[in-house]
C-alpha cells in the first residue's frame, strides 16, 4: 500500500469547496493505483504566486515526501493528490522543490484529478509570474475604475450604513441605517469641536451604542470611522483623495452620505479633522503627505504586550477585561521604566512596570515548564542523516568522474543542479 498527500494552496476563496467537490474523482484515481490518501496539508489563505509569501504546509509537505514519512506521526508518504497543480505549485520555485521531492522518494507520484502526471525538466508552472502579475494589474485597474465612477466599493459592514440584504438592488454600505446614522454624525460633530477620540469612543459606550459588528468602541475605531471619506461621499485610493480628472474636485460616491444644509456636516468639516490627524502624526514623527494615510503599526517590543488583561472595574461598573498593552515612559516618570496600561476609554486605570511584570511571568512560566521538560527523554536524531550522506556521495561521486574524464560536464550538468537543490533544502531543515 502506497500512501499519498494532498494538498490546497491558494487564498481565492471556495478553494476548500472545489476541492471537496472533486474529492471523489480524487479518491478513485488513487484506489486505482493501490494508495490511500492518509493526510491533508493545507495553505489555507496564502497565496502560491508571490515569493514573498512563505508557504509552510506546501514545505512541509516535500520534507516528508523527501523523508517517505510524516515527522510526527511516521505515516507513509510517497507523492501528492490535487484537484489542479495550480494548488500545488505556481512559480518556478515551487515547481523544482516539488520535482524534487518527488524524484527523492524514488518512484513518488503526483495525481492531479483523475490523471497521473510526469513532471519532466522540460515542464513548466501553469502560471508563471506574468501572469500572476497581469491578475494583479486587472484587479488594481478595476478598484481604480469603480472609485473614478464613484460606484459603491465591497467590504464589511460600516456603521452608519445597512449591511447587503438579498435584494441585489441593495448592496452593503449603500444606504443610511436611520438609527445608527445620527450617532455617526454626534461623533464626527465632537471630534470637529476638539473632542478627544478617547472621549467619543467612552461617551458611546456609556450609552451602550455598539459597533457595527456589536463590539465595543475603542480609540482607533472611532477614528477610523471619523477619518475615512466615505461619510461625505469621498474615497481614498493609494493614499489620496479621488478626483475628477478635469474639474479636480473630489468624486462624489453613489451613495447616501452627509449633506452640509441637512446634516451641517461635510467635505470642509473633514478637512479640518484630517489637518488635526495630520498634525498629530508629525508631532509623533510619523511624517507622511498624504491626506489620509494609515497610521503605520508599531513593531512589537513587549513581551506581554496585548496578553495581559486589565481587571479594574471600568467606569460601566464591569471587570473591563481589556488587553494591557507596552508603553514607553517619557517625562517625570522615566525613571520608573517603561510601562503596562489599560488602553480602554472607560477605564484608563492599570498601568504596572514592564521590568517587573516581565520578571514575575517568565519565572511562573519556567516554573512551570521544568518538571514537564527535565524528565523528557532526549530528542532523536534528525530523519535525514542518511538522505543527506547519500545526496553527497552521489554529488562528490559524479564531480569526480567529470574531473577524472569519464563523464562530460554537458551531460550532468542538470543533474548536478538538481542534487544541489536537494542538498541545500534538506541542509536548511536540519538547520
Amino acid at each position: 500500500m502506497i500512501s499519498y498527500a494532498r494538498i490546497s494552496a491558494d487564498r481565492w476563496e471556495g478553494d476548500s469547496v472545489g476541492v471537496a467537490r472533486q474529492h471523489r474523482n480524487n479518491t478513485r484515481s488513487v484506489e486505482a493505483l493501490g494508495c490511500a490518501v492518509v493526510l491533508h496539508y493545507e495553505d489555507d489563505n496564502l497565496t502560491a504566486a508571490k515569493e514573498t509569501v512563505p508557504r509552510p504546509a506546501f514545505r512541509r509537505m516535500c520534507q516528508d515526501i523527501v523523508h517517505g514519512h510524516e515527522r510526527e506521526t511516521g505515516i507513509p508518504v510517497r507523492g501528492c493528490v490535487s484537484v489542479e497543480r495550480e494548488r500545488v505549485y505556481r512559480l518556478p520555485r515551487d515547481f523544482n522543490a516539488f520535482r524534487d521531492a518527488l524524484n527523492l522518494a524514488d518512484g513518488g507520484i503526483f495525481v492531479e484529478g483523475d490523471v497521473v502526471l510526469t513532471l519532466t525538466e522540460d515542464d513548466t508552472p501553469p502560471t508563471d509570474r506574468g501572469e500572476a502579475d497581469r491578475t494583479r494589474e486587472r484587479t488594481a485597474r478595476s478598484r481604480a475604475d469603480r472609485a473614478e465612477e464613484g460606484r459603491v466599493c465591497a467590504g464589511p459592514g460600516r456603521f452608519g450604513w445597512l449591511g447587503a440584504s438579498s435584494d441585489p438592488r441593495r448592496t452593503g454600505n449603500r444606504y443610511r441605517d436611520e438609527q445608527e446614522w445620527p450617532h455617526l454624525l454626534s461623533m464626527i460633530k465632537a471630534r470637529a469641536a476638539g473632542t478627544s477620540w478617547r472621549g467619543i469612543a467612552a461617551d458611546l459606550n456609556r450609552r451602550g451604542i455598539r459597533t457595527a459588528r456589536g463590539g465595543r468602541w475603542s480609540e482607533q475605531g472611532v477614528k477610523g470611522l471619523v477619518s475615512h471619506p466615505a461619510w461625505w461621499g469621498g474615497r481614498i485610493l493609494d493614499g489620496a483623495l479621488v478626483r475628477d480628472s478635469t474639474t479636480g474636485e473630489p468624486v462624489i460616491g453613489r451613495w447616501e452620505h452627509a449633506d452640509e444644509t441637512r446634516d451641517g456636516v461635510g467635505y470642509g468639516t473633514w478637512n479640518g479633522i484630517m489637518a488635526g490627524v495630520r498634525a498629530g502624526r508629525a508631532r509623533r514623527g510619523l511624517g507622511g503627505s498624504g491626506e489620509a494615510a494609515p497610521v503605520a503599526a508599531a513593531p512589537r517590543t513587549y513581551l506581554f504586550s496585548g496578553v495581559l488583561r486589565c481587571g479594574r472595574l471600568n467606569d460601566l461598573g464591569e471587570v473591563c477585561h481589556s488587553r494591557l498593552h507596552g508603553n514607553g515612559a517619557t517625562g517625570r516618570n522615566a525613571k520608573y521604566g517603561d510601562y503596562y496600561r489599560c488602553g480602554d476609554p472607560n477605564c484608563r486605570g492599570v498601568g504596572r512596570r514592564v521590568v517587573a511584570v516581565d520578571a514575575l511571568l517568565e519565572g511562573l512560566v519556567l516554573d512551570r515548564l521544568d518538571p514537564h521538560v527535565t524528565d523528557r527523554a532526549p530528542p532523536a536524531a534528525w530523519r535525514g542523516e542518511g538522505k543527506l550522506a547519500e545526496l553527497r556521495r552521489s554529488r562528490n561521486g559524479i564531480e569526480t568522474s567529470v574531473v577524472a574524464g569519464e563523464a562530460a560536464w554537458d551531460d550532468v550538468r542538470e543533474l548536478l543542479v538538481g542534487l544541489g537543490r536537494s542538498i541545500e533544502s534538506l541542509e536548511e531543515e536540519r538547520r
